[in-house]
């Protein structure tokens, strides 16, 4: 056997040792993931690993040659699913990244894997949402207009059911408005070993720490650069407001059941019934 043979051995005995309990943080947008996703990931630092929005944007587009940005946000994620799965394939036993849920990394990996997520109230994660990207020229999920304008676009449409889009396990090509999809995502959070709210990070550690065995302090970073004319959701117009929930009303669905799976400070409670999870009419 080779030092590096040698090398290799030791150190994957010493991760075994140090780093027990492998875990994939599923990162939602302007949730508070990327404050999250840095702290497990300094814990993890013998192995641990990310993508990167941007490059494997970058990546997807110069493989496929193509230039239709919107179609090609969507179909990203795809690329970043299967780079979720070579990770666990390989053995990184800290993972953290923008990625739908799997179901084939469930069912290959549901028994070595601890699935973790943190969400928020979805008319706040829209507007911060909108607020990150507006800021953003020349990335590649920059959004170009006007608040008021950008409501009306398909990506506003999708941008109001993102926690559809990252937990209901259909493909990319389903209606992540429909109640179907609603339904699936809901009873995939209560799957999960974690759910944190942002309002309640005290819990949501307490839960990292019994059910991944380490103790993580969340910073706060990559806050969006605020200006004059930035929206938030306490200055929406109530006109503004009603247009946001009913954008949202996929995500209030799945917010609304995933409340009964959301970190507490003892156990989580029982796991939402897919049949109960509708969109509703309003907050």
């Amino acid at each position: 056997m080779g030092l590096v043979d040698i090398a290799k051995r030791l150190r994957h005995r010493a991760t075994e040792r140090l780093l027990p309990q492998p875990f994939v943080f599923h990162h939602v947008p302007k949730c508070g993931g990327t404050s999250v996703g840095r702290a497990l990931r300094k814990r993890y630092l013998l192995s641990q690993a990310t993508v990167i929005p941007e490059s494997s944007f970058r990546a997807f587009e110069a493989f496929t040659g193509r230039h239709d940005r919107e179609r090609l946000l969507v179909d990203v994620l795809d690329l970043r699913e299967q780079m979720l799965l070579y990770l666990m394939f390989e053995g990184v036993r800290g993972i953290s990244l923008h990625v739908r849920f799997s179901e084939i990394a469930w069912e290959r990996f549901e028994t070595d894997y601890k699935f973790v997520t943190i969400l928020r109230d979805p008319v706040d994660r829209f507007v911060s949402h909108y607020n990150w990207s507006r800021e953003k020229p020349g990335a590649h999920a920059r959004i170009e207009e006007p608040f008021d304008a950008f409501l009306d676009t398909d990506r506003a449409r999708r941008l109001g059911a993102t926690y559809v889009e990252y937990f209901c396990g259909l493909p990319k090509e389903a209606d992540i408005t429909g109640s179907e999809a609603i339904a699936r995502a809901g009873a995939t959070l209560g799957r999960f070993d974690v759910v944190g709210s942002l309002s309640d990070l005290p819990a949501f550690t307490g839960a990292l720490r019994r059910e991944l065995g380490v103790r993580i302090r969340i910073g706060h970073e990559n806050r969006a650069r605020t200006s004059t004319a930035a929206v938030t959701a306490r200055t929406l117009t109530p006109a503004q407001r009603e247009r946001v929930e009913a954008l949202c009303a996929p995500d209030i669905a799945v917010w609304q059941a995933a409340r009964t799976c959301l970190s507490g400070p003892e156990t989580r409670t029982s796991v939402p019934d897919p049949a109960a999870v509708t969109p509703p009419t309003g907050r």
